[in-house]
């Protein structure tokens, strides 16, 4: 009977060992990939900027914003959403998407404007290491479209794709124009 006691306090000691909360591991960026399209409310956003893949992701933020956020007002019809990327544990490496669009007619494609309110911000990198864009007027390209692919004002979910051509004229650390292509995003609002 000793052993069998024994073997049980060896195993509950383990489990509690092993069960115990860690920090986070850093996610290693070959690892993250681009969401599915999903219609369900799950809370996604992902998209490609110039190129390289941005997927919204948990991690330490200054105003426990969560990575996938924002508001769809059924009354107004305006659509405010943001995919926020938390690159590991200091709150200074995260950057984030913001987007503003009024969903006037359901499943449709909509242009993005810009709006002087000053919601006309794109992408802001909260280190400084890149350059913040902005929705402008730019010759020779479009801001872009959101498309809703599914709107379900019951259940509160709203689901589409998105591009942006985005604009910063005085940047000095890369491109005045930012490309943000392939976006997908499945949000319950």
């Amino acid at each position: 009977m000793k052993i069998y006691a024994l073997h049980f306090i060896l195993l509950t000691t383990v489990t509690l060992f092993v069960s115990c909360e860690k920090d986070p591991l850093p996610l290693d960026p070959s690892s993250i990939i681009m969401p599915p399209a999903t219609q369900q409310g799950i809370n996604t956003f992902g998209c490609y900027i110039n190129g390289e893949l941005f997927v919204a992701s948990k991690g330490s933020s200054v105003w426990s914003i969560p990575p996938v956020s924002g508001s769809f007002n059924e009354v107004t019809r305006r659509f405010n959403f943001q995919g926020t990327r938390y690159s590991g544990s200091e709150k200074s490496t995260s950057d984030y998407i913001q987007m503003s669009v009024d969903v006037l007619d359901g499943l449709n494609a909509y242009d993005f404007q810009y709006h002087e309110d000053g919601k006309s911000r794109g992408y802001t990198n909260w280190n400084a290491d890149k350059c913040n864009y902005y929705y402008r007027e730019y010759p020779g390209f479009d801001m872009g479209k959101l498309t809703i692919t599914h709107l379900d004002e019951t259940k509160n979910i709203i689901s589409g794709t998105f591009y942006l051509n985005l604009v910063n004229e005085n940047c000095d650390k890369g491109d005045t124009i930012m490309h943000i292509t392939d976006g997908r995003f499945d949000y319950r609002y």
